[in-house]
């Protein structure tokens, strides 16, 4: 059997934010025609709210505790040395892989390419990370590098949407006219004028993200390799919003992912139960004929992926953990998440928030004046009623009613630990001092 090309795109910051979730569907015509064509997972979510550790995950297979990324590399962190990275092991496979654009992990992961492109953004964003540049770096690479007789791996990394919003003139131009439209904001952030603009900004961000997205496709289209080319579309973590990025929230972890696959997968579909991005590196192998590490601790979903009749819950545990050790700050935190629960288990007293600083002086964090949503005391435990409280607003851990679901997911989280080797049940995480910064 041929091995399948694979087209990984990833894009900065975005959430669920495009068409096919529901969100800027005007700004996501390519986005919404690759749904089409697609499964759309309705549940997947990330390892980690921070853009390091949740793409340390997605390359490895490895949660971020055990991999090494605790943190972002631009301030320092890395993954230990003898981790063993997705295009590392498609290249030992025999595939070609390349990188263009954002991949914002440490340098010494690039060896694991075949090829790398000019100015990729390891520990900070470059100009290569804009999608219009991320794009034609792309297509040109489909076309001069793509080669009907050797499989390829290419990742590829939008900085957008990461703040800010607009960087010219014409993309302001083009919020001012968002703006007019009175966007939708979610419910868990404040519907006022600052959010409404920050809102039409986002949007035209969007845009880029699937302008570039469309000129990717086109190339693939062009070559004439889209029937054997497994194309994925994904983000790191949420919105960078208040309640979203850097978080554990389901806004801050849950994000798209599309999956196409000619022939493979069904167009339109669903994969409905939850997965993680944990779970991508399995099963990309999987799909390619190549043996996965004995040390990956995802599990593939190709079969359920490939046939969504045989989508079920009986045999699979339907639950996600995500962590959070650092971002700019110090702030440990792990959860469970189920269908219908999550549990969050603070390991340091901190405020409600604690917000990376492109959100904290955000026009949407000044404009809201409850004191008590961002700076009281977040308490050790938290545990809430997904199915009745999707923000997240009513922390049931201390209800008598809720003792024995309580008791359960916190055992469940504390085993994923003990398995995994997380070393935050042996006491706090010191910042390595090469990393340069201070709490």
């Amino acid at each position: 059997m041929k091995r399948p090309n694979i087209l990984l795109l990833i894009s900065h910051d975005l959430g669920c934010h495009i068409g096919p979730y529901g969100n800027a569907a005007d700004q996501s015509p390519n986005l919404n025609r690759l749904a089409s064509e697609s499964m759309l997972f309705d549940s997947h979510f990330v390892t980690s709210p921070g853009c390091s550790q949740s793409r340390s995950s997605l390359v490895t297979g490895r949660y971020p505790h055990s991999n090494g990324q605790f943190g972002l590399a631009n301030w320092g962190w890395k993954m230990h040395e003898d981790e063993r990275l997705l295009p590392a092991v498609l290249k030992e496979a025999g595939y070609h892989s390349g990188l263009i654009g954002v991949w914002h992990l440490h340098p010494w992961t690039l060896g694991a390419f075949t090829s790398v492109s000019n100015d990729v953004s390891t520990t900070d964003r470059s100009p290569e990370g804009f999608a219009d540049v991320a794009s034609f770096r792309a297509e040109k690479w489909i076309e001069q590098e793509a080669d009907s007789n050797t499989p390829f791996y290419l990742h590829v990394g939008f900085w957008e949407v990461h703040r800010p919003f607009c960087g010219s003139e014409a993309q302001e131009k083009k919020a001012d006219q968002l703006e007019k439209q009175r966007l939708p904001i979610p419910d868990y952030l404040p519907r006022n004028t600052p959010t409404q603009r920050e809102f039409a900004e986002l949007h035209q961000s969007v845009g880029l993200v699937d302008d570039g997205v469309g000129r990717i496709m086109k190339a693939l289209e062009r070559k004439g390799i889209m029937d054997n080319t497994i194309v994925l579309f994904t983000a790191d973590h949420g919105l960078p919003f208040p309640r979203a990025k850097g978080t554990l929230y389901d806004p801050g972890v849950q994000v798209a992912l599309m999956a196409r696959w000619p022939q493979k997968i069904k167009p339109g579909s669903h994969f409905r139960r939850l997965t993680s991005n944990v779970d991508v590196m399995p099963t990309l192998l999987e799909a390619a004929g190549v043996e996965i590490p004995e040390a990956v601790q995802g599990t593939s979903f190709l079969s359920e992926m490939t046939n969504p009749d045989s989508q079920t819950d009986k045999d699979i545990d339907p639950c996600i953990f995500a962590e959070k050790t650092y971002h700019e700050h110090y702030d440990p935190i792990r959860c469970i998440r189920t269908a219908t629960h999550k549990y969050i288990r603070n390991f340091a007293e901190r405020p409600r928030l604690v917000l990376p600083s492109d959100i904290y002086n955000s026009p949407t964090r000044i404009s809201i004046t409850d004191d008590e949503s961002i700076w009281s005391n977040r308490p050790e435990e938290e545990l809430y009623y997904m199915d009745d409280d999707s923000l997240e607003q009513n922390n049931r851990i201390t209800d008598l009613d809720s003792e024995a679901i309580g008791n359960q997911l916190r055992d469940r989280l504390k085993k994923w630990m003990k398995e995994t080797g997380d070393p935050l049940l042996d006491g706090p995480i010191a910042r390595h001092k090469e990393n340069g910064h201070d709490d």
